[in-house]
């Protein structure tokens, strides 16, 4: 018998390895939370060399992380996958959690 577990896995991994595609769509959908993007960090993260230290197994981790705080369900996966970013690039608490107040603002909440 086939491991349901596996076959969720392989999903969340594509769903999130096409995470940079669905990113630039929310700019040209929403460009009013441009503010809210990660562009700057990601490119924080290719200058310092650190990319190459990130797999998609450490960005899945910090996703599944970020959502397992219930207060973050409501916070849209984009912005999740921005907030890992931006963890990961070492950005500040209190600049994480001004950005979360941003996002959840955003989200209405």
């Amino acid at each position: 018998m086939e491991n349901p577990g596996v076959a969720f896995s392989d999903t969340k991994y594509k769903y999130f390895g096409g995470m940079l595609e669905r990113y630039g769509t929310v700019n040209e959908r929403f460009p009013e939370v441009e503010h809210l993007g990660c562009r700057n960090d990601v490119n924080k993260l290719l200058e310092d060399s650190k990319s190459d230290e990130l797999s998609l197994d450490d960005m899945v981790d910090a996703i599944d992380n970020f959502f397992s705080k219930s207060e973050n369900l409501v916070i849209p996966n984009v912005f999740a996958y921005c907030y890992s970013i931006k963890e990961i690039a070492v950005m500040s608490n209190n600049k994480l959690m001004e950005y979360k107040e941003e996002i959840l603002k955003f989200c209405g909440e």
